[in-house]
């Protein structure tokens, strides 16, 4: 249905833009008669409605949040098609679904709308002035400890900031903010390229419905029953490496990505997990589940501040980081947080940039 759609072209004028079809003779004239040859004109607007699109699942939502008529909205996406020559989403019955070139496009388009996003916030943040979008994420184990608190921290300390809250497992939240999705997450493995600060070791408990308090071996551990996150936790990956260091052979009897339903499982005898105390007491969940430590293998996991950019930050960004790591020394330190030996730079920290 797009092979059909002939090419767009824009020649310059010295007061507009002349839009014709690239292969017309008119367009090829046009372009001999001293206005130079014609050009491709994606704008701004076509990106814009091109990533609502995507985010909204549907044509007509879309066009409902972005304010628009649906028509236009179909006439840039068919445009956008046409400039680029290949078919970028599929329409049905429940919306619309992003084609691999589609997919290479929504990543680039989102990437190019938040950077001219940070470049308006730059400008504005001329005169040191705190305000604008930060994008800050957080494992999903530490998210309801710290995402609520920090919202209310920034919000009431820097009412011009426009603070953007997410979760995600490692792996994700790496990608996101390689991706530059995220300007700022606590990771708990440091990624190529990106300006790291570790602020905490994390200790991971075997944790159980067992009234049991005392520590256990990582062999005893092995022998019982586990419970597994997905492949991309780190919790999961610490333990496997644990358990190989010991030439430990454990079979999982399940994998549980959910955190709500991980509690559920280990309360109700289950299975058994390897969890930082925040994971095991996540949201104040309605399981009293018993996090017993372990007495011959050091598990531990780093808790690093990590940003998208390794360059120089927006007050903003800086203001939001701040408050964050104020966050968790407070709760740490209060026992609110509990499992985490802090550590505090001697000096204001330089933030390192991990090798690529």
């Amino acid at each position: 249905m797009f092979a059909s759609i002939a090419p767009v072209a824009f020649v310059k004028y010295p007061h507009y833009v002349y839009k014709g079809n690239a292969n017309s003779e008119a367009t090829k004239n046009f372009a001999q008669k001293g206005f130079g040859p014609w050009v491709p004109f994606m704008d701004l607007r076509q990106l814009r409605y091109f990533v609502g699109a995507v985010q909204a699942g549907s044509l007509s939502r879309a066009a409902d949040q972005l304010h628009v008529a649906q028509s236009a909205l179909s006439h840039h996406l068919a445009g956008l098609e046409a400039e680029l020559d290949t078919q970028l989403v599929t329409r049905g019955r429940k919306g619309i679904a992003l084609t691999e070139a589609g997919n290479v496009l929504y990543r680039h388009a989102e990437a190019i709308l938040r950077h001219l996003e940070s470049a308006k916030q730059a400008a504005k943040n001329a005169l040191n002035v705190r305000s604008g979008r930060v994008a800050v994420g957080f494992p999903a184990a530490l998210a309801p400890l710290l995402s609520y608190e920090l919202f209310k921290r920034v919000r009431a300390a820097y009412p011009q900031i426009l603070l953007y809250v997410s979760d995600g497992n490692s792996a994700t939240l790496r990608e996101w903010l390689l991706n530059s999705r995220l300007d700022i997450a606590l990771t708990d493995q440091p990624e190529r390229g990106l300006a790291v600060e570790l602020l905490a070791l994390e200790e991971l408990f075997y944790v159980t419905a067992d009234l049991d308090t005392s520590p256990i071996a990582l062999a005893d551990a092995a022998r019982r029953p586990l419970l597994m996150p997905g492949p991309g936790s780190a919790c999961r990956r610490i333990a496997e490496e644990a358990f190989k260091k010991q030439e430990l052979t454990v079979v999982s009897i399940g994998e549980i990505n959910t955190l709500s339903a991980l509690h559920g499982a280990i309360a109700s005898g289950i299975g058994n997990a390897i969890l930082s105390w925040a994971a095991a007491h996540n949201g104040g969940q309605r399981h009293a589940l018993n996090c017993r430590r372990v007495a011959d293998a050091e598990l531990t996991r780093p808790v690093a501040l990590c940003f998208a950019d390794a360059g120089q930050r927006s007050p903003a960004v800086e203001a939001v980081a701040e408050t964050l790591k104020a966050l968790v020394y407070e709760l740490a330190e209060s026992g609110a947080w509990q499992g985490v030996s802090l550590i505090k730079p001697s000096r204001k920290p330089e933030h390192a940039l991990v090798p690529q």
